[in-house]
């Protein structure tokens, strides 16, 4: 691939995250991640909410809808998607809790929107990595995470060590419930003047046994809760702060006046 190439190929995907992001049920439609336990009201949305189990039951929703059906009372799992009326309700579940999350296609954070800063590509920062999976099946680190007071032990899949411009270097990848995905969240030399402060994320296939691996720093992204503070988003481990600057990747989320 040209270089040329190389660039046109990034900047269409570039645009796709873009155009995700503002799109309905996208990262800036968030508006709110409603813990529930007892019985809960969340504001805006009609029902009382409590968790059940590993689920949520809902009851009394007047006007709520499942793919286009009226469902006023329910047992709703994790993943389930809902409606009511343009907003949009995703059940999540993070260790024990469960929560409503809500989705507001004409959120404050939509019409501000001014799109993503980042790096102009360069093939420099596609880099060969060494993956080294875990040996030790129960192998976890400790992660808080951002806008909230959450611990989680997520499972280690692995490292990936890797030599960029003389320097070396090691990642931790998780296992943070994207199937069949490795996720790196770093922070380096630009975090918080150039880039994002909390972190960034690159998510990688999970390789299936030791080697090398490719790893492109033009790919990396701005976590959620760089688009709303109602994400909570792990932070990185010790391991996975960075000397140096990696000069790839999105920087900043852009918004209007």
């Amino acid at each position: 691939m040209t270089d040329i190439e190389f660039a046109d190929e990034w900047r269409r995907w570039h645009a796709d995250r873009e155009a995700a992001v503002a799109a309905p049920g996208g990262n800036l439609t968030l508006t709110g991640t409603h813990w529930v336990s007892d019985e809960t009201e969340i504001g805006g949305v009609p029902g009382r909410w409590r968790a059940e189990g590993d689920a949520v039951r809902v009851s009394g929703a007047v006007g709520l809808t499942v793919e286009g059906e009226p469902v006023s009372d329910g047992l709703f799992g994790e993943g389930q998607r809902l409606a009511v009326g343009d907003l949009q309700l995703a059940i999540i579940r993070r260790g024990d809790d469960l929560a409503v999350r809500t989705f507001d296609p004409r959120s404050e954070g939509v019409q501000r929107f001014a799109g993503i800063d980042a790096y102009d590509p360069d093939p420099a920062w596609v880099v060969t990595a060494e993956f080294h999976p875990t040996t030790q099946p129960d192998h976890t680190l400790h992660i808080v995470h951002t806008n909230s007071g959450r611990e989680v032990d997520y499972a280690v899949v692995g490292t990936f060590t890797f030599t960029v411009a003389g320097q070396r270097a090691e990642l931790v990848g998780l296992n943070t419930g994207h199937e069949g995905e490795a996720h790196i969240t770093f922070r380096d030399a630009t975090s918080g003047r150039e880039t994002y402060g909390a972190s960034r994320f690159l998510f990688l296939p999970l390789p299936t046994a030791a080697g090398p691996v490719v790893i492109d720093f033009n790919r990396a992204i701005l976590p959620p809760c760089a688009f709303s503070d109602a994400f909570i988003c792990p932070l990185p481990p010790a391991e996975n702060i960075l000397p140096f600057a990696i000069t790839a990747g999105e920087k900043q989320l852009l918004t209007r006046p």
